[in-house]
């Protein structure tokens, strides 16, 4: 059933606030991969306190709010996320009171009997200090809801990838139960762990969470070509091009452009392209 776009455009969604901790920031990066060699000091900076280091994709868990689903008359089983950016103004603290600014930023009408893509903005900022944090753009595909007589939008740009050998891969396996741990950020969507919630929406069984195979991408692309300093990255996005599979391999393909870092990421078990149109800002002086 068409979407209604007037309980989405032009409302006005509270200010929230939102605390998280530094256990919170080691389980983030231990939820996206960090770790996986246990003895390597660079990644246990991230894993181990009093003061871990903060991954920019972070940003997407530190104020999760899926509000502005409920009340809507969307069925939540058809929403897919379909794309994500984070920029960063300042470097994420471990720990923080932060304050959020959510509002839907655009609306679009794919057609009857197709879907609505909704962009939500949330702007982030340090609750005490005002200092700006970061600004996430969140994409999502809520499928069966087209046809309200809306704009088409932009169509998803094509992937341009150097036509050359990576300048960098890693490999990040996943684990069977994973997405149970990432749901402890604050992303609950039941199609990440409730068997028949998944199989209602077309999924064999519970996928991994979008963002937490961002996080995955966004930990490569600091390693490879920040050196491990997340200071280094100011800007990162990606659309999602199918779901991974808890269990599966993530292999992270990265090119550096000057300072511009283009990556995609598959899965080496099923060979789908899981993110494209990678795209991160590198700052080689805080790099």
């Amino acid at each position: 059933m068409p979407l209604d776009p007037s309980r989405f455009l032009g409302r006005r969604y509270p200010d929230r606030e939102f605390s998280y901790t530094e256990r919170d920031t080691m389980l983030y990066a231990l939820s996206v991969g960090m770790a996986q060699d246990p003895t390597d000091r660079r990644e246990l900076a991230f894993v181990c306190g009093p003061e871990p280091r903060v991954l920019p994709s972070q940003a997407t868990v530190i104020a999760w709010d899926y509000s502005f689903i409920e009340g809507s008359g969307i069925d939540e089983v058809m929403i897919l996320h379909g794309a994500q950016s984070v920029e960063i103004h300042n470097p994420l603290p471990p720990a923080a009171t932060i304050a959020s600014e959510f509002r839907i930023s655009d609306l679009f009408d794919k057609g009857p009997g197709k879907g609505a893509v909704i962009v939500a903005e949330i702007r982030i900022r340090e609750k005490h200090s005002g200092t700006p944090l970061c600004t996430n753009l969140w994409t999502s595909y809520a499928r069966g809801e087209g046809g309200f007589g809306g704009e088409k939008g932009p169509s998803a740009p094509k992937a341009n990838y150097p036509d050359r050998t990576p300048d960098a891969m890693i490999d990040t396996p996943t684990n069977r139960n994973q997405p149970l741990f990432y749901r402890l950020l604050g992303d609950v969507n039941p199609h990440h762990f409730d068997p028949d919630f998944a199989r209602a929406a077309g999924f064999e069984r519970p996928i991994l969470h979008g963002n937490c195979t961002f996080g995955i991408a966004c930990r490569s692309v600091v390693i490879a070509t920040c050196d491990y300093r997340p200071e280094g990255l100011s800007r990162i996005s990606c659309q999602f091009s199918a779901p991974g599979l808890p269990g599966d391999t993530v292999r992270t393909e990265i090119w550096r452009e000057g300072g511009n870092v283009i990556f995609r990421a598959f899965s080496l078990e099923s060979g789908a392209e899981l993110i494209g149109n990678g795209l991160a800002s590198i700052d080689d002086a805080a790099a």
